[in-house]
């Protein structure tokens, strides 16, 4: 099993990319098991409860940062993905929406030091989705109308496929769809198609399954020049 060092951690915070602020970030599924144990049971029982999802970071304060995160505190639409490797094609991205409970402007500020901040959200009932990158962060312009694709694989009829998209910087109009596809790559079907994007922001939409389709890819037509990232997964 591979492992590797923090170097390149990414956090796309609704329309914005924060990575550059932070230095450590947390993300923690967890399940509230209820006991369900009865007489004649010879071991303690549980059934499942109720899942959730909470993102904890910390790193150094800066003042355009501090607007951002000030602005989310009580916010419940807040998308969030995080890029544990790198922000590459294919690499890793884990993403659900959030709730800021707690923000810390100021968690350490001893003299000589530097001032840190610190931050607590909490999943606001949508699923953790751990995809991949399909469209990696850069800036895309009016002369870029593009497709990436992956074998992500088929949708049960209990799943969904998801899609994050985070737009960094606006000017024109952006149009995201994304495609599945039985073989690679013909006789496609859209299967999500996400709001067009004047303005930074971002948006997590879903489709349920069942679709019996591997392959996947994001296509966007641009007027204009659009920084993003799209993520896509399924669970």
């Amino acid at each position: 099993m591979a492992t590797f060092v923090q170097t390149n951690v990414g956090l796309y915070y609704g329309g914005y990319s924060l990575a550059s602020s932070f230095n450590a970030i947390a993300l923690n599924l967890g399940n509230s098991p209820q006991d369900n144990t009865v007489y004649g049971d010879t071991f303690v029982s549980n059934a499942a409860g109720l899942s959730s999802v909470t993102l904890e970071a910390e790193g150094f304060w800066e003042s355009a940062t501090d607007v951002v995160l000030q602005a989310s505190l009580g916010s419940d639409d807040t998308v969030v993905s995080v890029t544990p490797v790198d922000q590459a094609a294919g690499s890793p991205s884990i993403f659900s929406k959030f709730t800021a409970s707690t923000y810390n402007p100021i968690s350490t500020g001893t003299v000589g030091s530097m001032m840190g901040f610190s931050l607590s959200t909490e999943g606001r009932g949508e699923k953790s989705v751990s995809g991949e990158i399909l469209v990696i962060p850069a800036t895309y312009t009016s002369s870029s109308e593009s497709a990436t694709n992956a074998s992500i694989g088929a949708v049960s009829a209990t799943q969904s496929i998801y899609s994050a998209l985070h737009v960094t910087a606006a000017s024109g109009t952006l149009d995201v769809i994304v495609e599945s596809a039985p073989s690679n790559w013909s006789s496609e079907a859209t299967e999500i198609t996400h709001t067009q994007f004047t303005a930074i922001g971002a948006e997590l939409k879903s489709k349920a399954g069942a679709n019996t389709d591997a392959y996947w890819r994001v296509k966007y037509t641009i007027s204009g020049s659009f920084d993003f990232i799209v993520s896509l997964g399924i669970i």
